[in-house]
């Protein structure tokens, strides 16, 4: 049984441990194709190239075992990582089983090669290397001593090759081996395992540190998507707690404000009542434009539609003032997207109207449409004062915004962010303090072939 810890019983831990096993037997079966085709190749060159004679016949049967088993691992590796993880253990006792069957593999080719003469014998330091990585420490251990055994073995008996001659206990007071034929040999022998050993472990480490991050980049947007639905549970239920009292203090002000118009008062009280029903109606678009915010608009089907379509939804959405604000590169690329329409031109809208909080009211934002081979970018620059690096790493979390109080909810960019990346796409800020602000929108596209037709773009009603 591979040795395990009641700590490994937790989930994450789990998962961490399956994710291992997934790489390095992945990565096993790889090194044993490599090892195969290198058994070959220096079989092959002893022969021919030095005229060593070698009784190939059961090196070649060895090689073909060697390469069966593979087969028969590749097999099991499909079946293994489809299954939950209650099966590790048998993972892991199967890891244990083929490293120890290729220790008896590279044992037998070393005995019918010249045995601990063999240059090659530093191999056995790969198989220790690689199972260090592999195997659990207490396999590992039990796969040293192994190890330990079959050198041992090999200097007890071996088949001698006519260059190295035999080199067994008895025999090491009298023999004569040739130095320099030795010598060479082992150097070619350290090189090809300090290469193997540096090439696998660091391709082991990359796929680990890779993983590791894919893992925290998943961590990430779960944890996004969870604050996303606790901002939906909050807004829907402060509009459905303050939706009731507002409505109240709405028909009261209306009733009021028509007994009013009946008798003699002053403008200023006038005034204030119609201040009290406008304010009454801001309170009830912010709270509107909360909840659709927060996600409720998310059940929203996707369309397939063009960038020009895009761009006319978030621009005949804004109040005129604001548009007359805007300049538009009207070089728009003919691509097209499928997304929620209207979620992603509201998080777009809801980035230019950022951009135009940010700059003078004398000036105006440019906002460019272009495109790439996979995908349609959104450029909005402000010609505002910018922001320094410790502002801008805060951009995108929930609630903070650079805004004066009351001017905004800090969602804007959050929820932008949120729409964009469920669509496999990213929004990324670049700004510079008295140099503007740059905020770049990739959205994937669709590519489609000559022949393909297009379908007709989606309207929205």
């Amino acid at each position: 049984m591979p040795q395990t810890s009641h700590f490994d019983n937790g989930l994450p831990l789990l998962e961490g441990r399956k994710a291992r096993l997934t790489i390095n037997t992945a990565w096993l079966i790889k090194l044993r194709w490599v090892a195969a085709f290198g058994q070959w190749i220096t079989i092959a060159t002893a022969m021919f190239v030095l005229g060593i004679e070698i009784r190939w016949q059961p090196l070649a049967t060895i090689i073909f075992l060697t390469a069966s088993s593979n087969l028969l691992l590749t097999y099991l590796f499909e079946s293994l990582r489809s299954r939950d993880l209650k099966s590790l253990a048998a993972w892991e006792t199967l890891l244990f089983a083929v490293m120890l069957m290729d220790l008896g593999f590279l044992t037998a080719m070393l005995y019918f090669t010249g045995g601990i003469t063999n240059p090659f014998a530093v191999f056995y330091l790969v198989n220790l290397a690689l199972a260090a990585i592999v195997l659990t420490p207490k396999n590992t251990g039990i796969l040293a001593l192994v190890t330990v055994g079959c050198i041992g073995l090999l200097l007890l008996a071996s088949y001698p090759l006519p260059l190295l001659g035999s080199w067994k206990i008895e025999h090491l007071a009298t023999s004569t081996i040739p130095v320099h034929d030795l010598l060479a040999g082992t150097a070619v022998a350290l090189v090809t395992c300090a290469m193997v050993v540096v090439y696998f472990t660091t391709r082991l480490n990359v796929e680990l540190q890779r993983k590791e991050a894919n893992l925290r980049l998943n961590e990430m947007k779960q944890a996004r998507s969870e604050k996303l639905e606790a901002l939906g549970t909050l807004a829907a239920g402060a509009a459905h707690e303050l939706s009731t009292p507002l409505a109240t203090i709405a028909v009261v002000a209306k009733e009021v404000q028509r007994e009013l118009t009946q008798v003699d008062v002053s403008a200023e009280i006038k005034e204030d009542i119609s201040l009290i029903r406008s304010e009454l109606d801001r309170c009830r678009a912010i709270l509107d434009q909360m909840s659709t915010d927060a996600g409720q608009a998310t059940g929203e089907p996707i369309v397939r539609f063009t960038a020009g379509k895009l761009l006319e939804e978030v621009t005949e959405r804004m109040d005129i003032q604001h548009r007359s604000r805007i300049n538009i590169d009207h070089n728009i690329p003919e691509v097209e997207i499928s997304a929620p329409l209207h979620l992603l031109s509201q998080a777009i809208r809801g980035l230019v109207k950022n951009a135009l909080d940010a700059t003078p009211a004398q000036q105006s934002i440019q906002l460019n449409l272009g495109s790439t081979s996979d995908s349609l970018i959104v450029s909005i620059r402000d010609r505002g004062m910018g922001m320094p690096p410790h502002i801008l790493a805060r951009i995108g979390e929930p609630f903070f915004t650079t805004k004066e109080p009351g001017s905004g909810t800090g969602l804007g960019v959050f929820l932008a962010k949120n729409v964009v990346e469920k669509l496999n796409g990213d929004v990324t800020i670049d700004s510079v303090p008295d140099q503007g602000t740059t905020v770049i929108v990739r959205i994937p596209r669709i590519t489609t072939t000559n022949n393909e037709k297009t379908p007709p773009i989606s309207r929205r009603d």
